[in-house]
């Protein structure tokens, strides 16, 4: 069953804490929406305090405040520093409904990170078993049972692919910049899939930084597109030197019209290259 369709349990023990002003009525309204996006297999949910607050029209302010109130006590977080990206946070307590852990509860507190997490079961929190998360396939998990028998080296946990990361990329510098989360479906995914195939030398912060330049530019053909990353893959090299700016016009002294707008200025204040005029 789905998260979508499918219901959570959510002790009762919650509004005590909320009584006692251990747990304020904000982090509580969070912590519940996290059990409820959170991976039914392992209780993990991966997203940002921007997440937050879009999906619960509350400023980004009080949703940073808010985690980190629950960080330590309910949650356990695992952020990128110097990166808007989303992240990783284990929610404590959270019990998994699929998967080869069914029936236990994440204990994340003691979880050195979201790939070897521990667990303990529902009836016994004293009795934590660590369990290493694998997301492996009915065939993998046969081999693996077989393997057992035999002694086997430690693997690498496969990394994440670069399509995920940039993807990923593109969506939160979406959500900060327009303040909500894109429609991206299916198209957009396939299409960013094809062009890295096509493109195989071109690196994560150059697609990001390319990205930026379009969410920069104010030229109306570009800024009509509003952020689309359907956009971005068919017109990646106009945004290779910079953002492409709107032209002022002349006001009536013959003089460029103040619009209050420098170009400049705002492209430095993105972090961006030297911005070109569209013509």
């Amino acid at each position: 069953m789905s998260k979508a369709t499918g219901f959570l349990q959510l002790r009762r023990g919650i509004w005590d804490h909320v009584r006692d002003g251990s747990l304020t009525r904000t982090g509580a309204l969070v912590y519940i929406y996290m059990l409820t996006q959170a991976d039914t297999r392992t209780g993990v949910w991966k997203g940002s305090a921007q997440c937050i607050a879009s999906a619960l029209n509350i400023p980004r302010s009080t949703a940073k405040y808010a985690l980190k109130g629950l960080d330590g006590k309910y949650i356990r977080r695992f952020t990128v520093p110097g990166r808007h990206v989303c992240y990783p946070i284990l929610l404590h307590k959270f019990l998994v409904t699929q998967g080869q852990h069914v029936d236990l509860m994440l204990d994340a507190l003691n979880s050195t990170d979201e790939r070897t997490l521990e667990f303990f079961k529902a009836d016994d929190s004293q009795q934590a078993v660590q369990q290493i998360v694998q997301h492996v396939g009915p065939q993998r998990i046969r081999e693996n049972r077989q393997k057992r028998k035999k002694p086997a080296a430690a693997t690498t946990p496969p990394p994440v692919s670069r399509h995920k990361l940039i993807f990923g990329s593109c969506y939160e510098a979406y959500q900060v910049r327009f303040g909500t989360a894109p429609t991206w479906g299916g198209k957009e995914a396939k299409s960013l899939q094809r062009f890295l195939q096509e493109h195989a030398n071109i690196s994560l912060e150059e697609v990001s930084r390319r990205y930026g330049h379009l969410l920069a530019s104010t030229g109306s053909y570009h800024a009509q597109e509003h952020g689309s990353l359907l956009h971005l893959l068919s017109n990646f090299d106009a945004f290779a030197d910079g953002p492409i700016l709107a032209i002022q016009r002349a006001g009536s002294n013959g003089k460029p019209a103040s619009s209050g707008f420098d170009p400049v200025a705002t492209a430095a204040a993105f972090g961006l290259g030297k911005p070109r005029l569209a013509s």
